[in-house]
């Protein structure tokens, strides 16, 4: 198979595989090796324009063990070639000897791979911003040239629209999604309403038994414990109701709304864990806890910050759950402390801030996924527990309304620990 014979296969492959349904990351990852196979490279990389940072974030680089050693992984727009790249929206072929420019030095220096050859080419169709850019280096036999460019080329262009069409239809199922949340949390509002109403009634009945039993102290206390025990249920409804607007309010794209009161938060933080130690249990995860019981009051919305806990104790026991055995739970069924991984939630005033950590003991993930996690565009990861990935959204969403910052410590096979830094309102 000549050259020619050998780039317009690669093309066609691309071409299938990313007209083919599937997780277009992984698609994106088979291309970048279709290309760097076709055109005899030695390895490459594809950068993922980020409008609001201005930088362009590595996405994939072949080969992987070059991963770990990047001194960074984003840059500048208009840094270096992959910027030049993207700012012409011209393909660039490049021979370099050892007076290179700073940036490519400094990933030479920390990968040990040193680049003589490279191609770069603007990921986009015609008449269309670039949203990022292929890079290849070392041609193995030669030097890259007008053939490899126009297959390139070619699979940039089926690359940026199946990316553009990927994002349509994950954005319409989310839409989509958020409607039917919408109308669900308008019905469970009105179902709220009807049962606080029931309440309130139970709450005169009560207060009538106390009178009539105010000379039997056990008729007495049964009314005292029932009194208390809706509290907690009137509480609960509280919460149902709450949840069931700032669903409607997210649904609709309305500015979400905190109610702030100053209160401490550890008492919200450990409640809205312990609401989960039964679905913990249920997969052999143990919750644990370590929570400040002295950390000062701080103006919060105990709804959200309830909401946040919960949303990110449930993502951490679904990733414990992804390491458990097959056969795990079945063999130690019998066993009420059968326990296999666990969570720690923990939640401290350090430094001016009201730092709130869910640490959990499952497989981890790398760090460009940490990011995409961040950036509100990764869907749930795991095989056993599936998701939309609008838990972690929620949660860097109501963070955002208290100016709270959300950050990932992870890697692969250690766990992942998930931090939410709020700054102290007195």
């Amino acid at each position: 198979m000549d050259t020619n014979e050998r780039l317009l296969h690669a093309t066609q492959l691309a071409a299938r595989k990313l007209a083919s349904a599937g997780n277009f990351d992984q698609v994106l990852r088979d291309v970048l090796g279709i290309c760097i196979e076709a055109v005899g490279a030695y390895g490459g990389t594809i950068y993922l324009h980020d409008p609001a940072k201005k930088r362009l974030l590595f996405h994939h680089v072949f080969p992987e063990t070059v991963w770990e050693r990047l001194p960074f992984r984003e840059i500048p727009d208009d840094a270096g070639v992959a910027g030049q790249a993207w700012q012409t929206r011209q393909t660039i072929i490049s021979k370099f000897d050892e007076n290179s420019e700073e940036t490519r030095r400094q990933i030479s220096d920390a990968t040990g791979v040193v680049v003589t050859t490279m191609i770069t080419v603007p990921l986009m169709m015609a008449d269309e911003p670039p949203i990022g850019v292929v890079q290849l280096i070392n041609k193995k036999e030669g030097v890259f040239n007008d053939s490899d460019a126009a297959v390139l080329d070619t699979v940039a262009s089926v690359s940026t629209l199946a990316y553009l069409n990927s994002r349509l239809v994950e954005e319409s199922a989310r839409a989509s999604s958020l409607l039917g949340m919408g109308k669900v949390g308008h019905d469970i509002g009105n179902l709220a309403a009807s049962l606080f109403a029931n309440i309130s009634f139970v709450e005169i009945t009560l207060s009538g038994m106390k009178d009539e039993f105010i000379e039997n102290e056990m008729a007495l206390g049964y009314v005292e414990s029932l009194a208390s025990m809706l509290t907690e249920l009137q509480a609960s409804v509280d919460r149902i109701v709450g949840y069931s607007r700032l669903i409607s309010d997210l649904s609709a794209g309305r500015e979400l709304r905190p109610n702030m009161q100053l209160a401490p938060m550890a008492e919200t933080i450990q409640t809205a864990a312990a609401y989960l130690e039964s679905e913990g249990r249920k997969n052999c995860v143990a919750l644990r806890y370590e929570i400040d019981k002295g950390a000062p009051a701080t103006h919060h919305d105990e709804l959200y910050i309830f909401r946040i806990v919960q949303n990110l104790v449930g993502n951490a026991i679904k990733a414990v759950k992804e390491t458990l055995p097959e056969d795990w739970q079945d063999q130690f069924a019998e066993e009420d402390e059968a326990i296999f991984g666990e969570v720690v939630v923990s939640y401290h005033f350090v430094d001016g801030k009201h730092v709130i950590e869910v640490k959990d003991s499952g497989p981890g993930m790398p760090v460009d996924v940490a990011e995409r996690i961040l950036a509100g565009n990764a869907r749930s990861q795991w095989d056993k527990g599936s998701g939309s990935g609008w838990g972690t959204k929620i949660v860097l969403e109501l963070a955002t309304t208290h100016e709270g910052n959300v950050s990932i410590d992870s890697s692969p096979g250690k766990g992942a620990t998930f931090r939410v830094e709020f700054p102290h309102r007195p």
